[in-house]
């Protein structure tokens, strides 16, 4: 099971395109568990998968490659 979490602060725009790109691996993959944790930090929005930090600048096909990577070192 690979677990990414979306760290937040605030539910805007960025959060959503977040989101819709989890919910997309989620339902391609089938074994993620998506989560939410709330920070504290101003204007902070990050995702971890299997605790590596990826920021949220990167397209669908960045975090498609992680998580093919780590289903690869799983593998393995």
């Amino acid at each position: 099971m690979i677990k990414a979490v979306i760290n937040y602060n605030d539910v805007n725009d960025e959060f959503r395109r977040m989101n819709d790109i989890l919910g997309v691996i989620k339902y391609k993959y089938k074994n993620i568990n998506v989560s939410y944790k709330k920070l504290k930090k101003k204007n902070e929005l990050f995702v971890t998968i299997n605790n590596e930090r990826l920021e949220c600048n990167h397209s669908l096909e960045f975090y498609m490659q992680a998580v093919e990577n780590i289903l690869n070192k799983v593998i393995k």
